[in-house]
């Protein structure tokens, strides 16, 4: 018997059963061995039997990441611009020619001085600080939405000028016969000619007084601006009016009576129907400082102080209403009355209704020294409840500037409204020309300092001529030999 027939039969379902499992033996194996490997990738430690500890989380398939639309541009995006009159003090606004789209774009302001945001100065309404007087304004409008480009657009930049009334258009130059100085240049030849044209051909306070009559004054007022004006509304016109002292200063220790009262209303009036619209710098009531109390007691009194200021106050509210007439009462100078004497005689005088005081008629103090002393005044005239104040100072004759202490220091038994001119350009403290008419009120040939110069752009409106040094006692008669001398020592060629 052969060996193959020692062998046991088995069935052929049988070894079909046999390979079936161990076919899905090692398909188990190679399920085991591939999760084990994905824990040992993922952290996890399989056990013994080949399974991964509960709470083992599968790793979750790569994210893809997702692709973000590029923004969009606002559409209608158009350049802002200033509306409005670019002064200190005035409020201008920041215009879009054409609403930006879409409507819900957010749109914000800022402004900008010399090219460097404005503090706080972020809405499309801006009042202009007076600091910025000088300086190049413009106005930035930014528009912000979801899912859009943010864009910046600027405005065109202008340049801030002075809250001053008196910039801006040809300054008058009086060329009548009054106070002499123009006839007489008009008959001069060589150099006295040249010496007379510095003051004969400058801008200058023409001085209105008593001397008038009230059936004459609207006349004479209209013709002075109709000569200097000629035809051209926009020049300026300067007078001083010196009304309330009928008998001149020499009289006031007697009261105005009753008459003399309604003189003086009637002749304000005439003089204000006459100025009307006509554009005007006026110097009102030169040496208003008399009628302090007390004044001075080497000097007489005024007799009745309350009834000229009274006056004074009408003529202040009459001339205060008119559209283009900028009205400066005087107040004396730094060498003179304290601010405290100051403030309650521009509030009789009516300083509400006026733009501002004068410094410096009848003396001869330096422009620095004014300044300081105005900006106290203004100040002072603030806290009493009468803000935005501004003046102007006479810089006629202080190219030399003293006091009225270093006057009679030097001159003892001197005559200080007639002080005596320079006699070479080198002498200090004596009469001469000063600064020529400007509203360039820093000019680097005053000498100002720093905090004077700012003082300077925040108040002063500008430097005028109402002095009158080329008259004996800077009111009558016409002196040529003074003329000449204040000429030709002045500092300021």
């Amino acid at each position: 018997m052969s060996p193959s027939h020692l062998e046991p039969r088995v069935p052929r379902l049988s070894r079909r059963v046999l390979a079936l499992a161990g076919t899905l033996l090692v398909l188990a194996l190679v399920v085991v061995v591939a999760v084990a490997a994905l824990a040992v990738r993922n952290g996890s430690t399989p056990k013994a039997d080949g399974t991964v500890p509960t709470g083992t989380a599968p790793p979750s398939p790569a994210a893809r990441p997702s692709v973000a639309a590029p923004p969009k541009h606002l559409k209608k995006v158009s350049q802002p611009r200033i509306d409005g009159t670019v002064m200190a003090g005035q409020v201008v606004h920041a215009e879009v020619p054409h609403r930006w789209r879409p409507k819900r774009v957010a749109l914000r302001y800022q402004w900008l001085a010399d090219g460097k945001p404005v503090h706080g100065a972020d809405h499309a309404k801006l009042t202009i600080p007076d600091k910025l007087a000088g300086e190049r304004l413009s106005v930035q409008v930014t528009g912000t939405l979801a899912g859009y480009v943010t864009t910046t657009k600027h405005s065109r930049t202008t340049e801030v000028e002075r809250d001053d009334p008196l910039t801006g258009g040809r300054w008058g130059v009086y060329k009548g016969p009054w106070n002499g100085i123009y006839p007489a240049y008009e008959h001069a030849s060589g150099e006295n000619k040249a010496l007379l044209g510095r003051i004969a051909l400058q801008p200058r306070a023409i001085w209105f007084a008593a001397n008038i009559g009230t059936g004459q004054i609207g006349d004479d007022v209209r013709q002075l601006i109709a000569d200097q004006q000629q035809g051209d509304p926009d020049t300026l016109v300067q007078m001083a009016i010196f009304r309330q002292w009928p008998r001149e200063e020499a009289g006031r220790g007697t009261p105005l009576s009753g008459r003399e009262q309604s003189d003086y209303r009637a002749w304000i009036d005439q003089v204000a129907d006459a100025i009307g619209d006509a554009r005007v710098a006026m110097i009102l009531e030169p040496d208003l400082g008399l009628d302090a109390v007390p004044n001075d007691p080497h000097d007489k009194r005024t007799a009745d102080p309350a009834v000229r200021l009274g006056l004074v106050r009408y003529a202040a509210h009459r001339f205060g209403e008119l559209p283009r007439t900028s009205v400066y009462l005087d107040a004396s100078d730094s060498d003179w009355l304290s601010v405290d004497k100051e403030v309650p005689l521009l509030t009789a005088a009516g300083i509400d209704d006026v733009r501002g005081f004068a410094l410096g008629a009848t003396h001869y103090s330096s422009v620095g020294d004014n300044i300081a002393y105005g900006t106290d005044l203004v100040n002072a005239l603030a806290a009493a409840g009468h803000p935005d104040k501004h003046f102007v100072i006479d810089t006629a004759d202080n190219g030399k500037p003293f006091t009225w202490e270093q006057y009679y220091a030097k001159h003892p038994h001197g005559d200080f409204d007639n002080a005596e001119p320079c006699t070479s350009a080198g002498e200090s403290e004596c009469d001469t020309l000063g600064i020529p008419p400007t509203t360039d009120v820093t000019d680097k040939r005053l000498g100002l300092s720093a905090t004077q110069a700012a003082q300077a752009l925040k108040h002063v409106d500008g430097y005028l001529w109402f002095g009158r040094p080329w008259l004996v006692r800077q009111a009558s008669p016409f002196s040529l030999s003074r003329s000449l001398q204040v000429a030709r020592t002045t500092p300021f060629q």
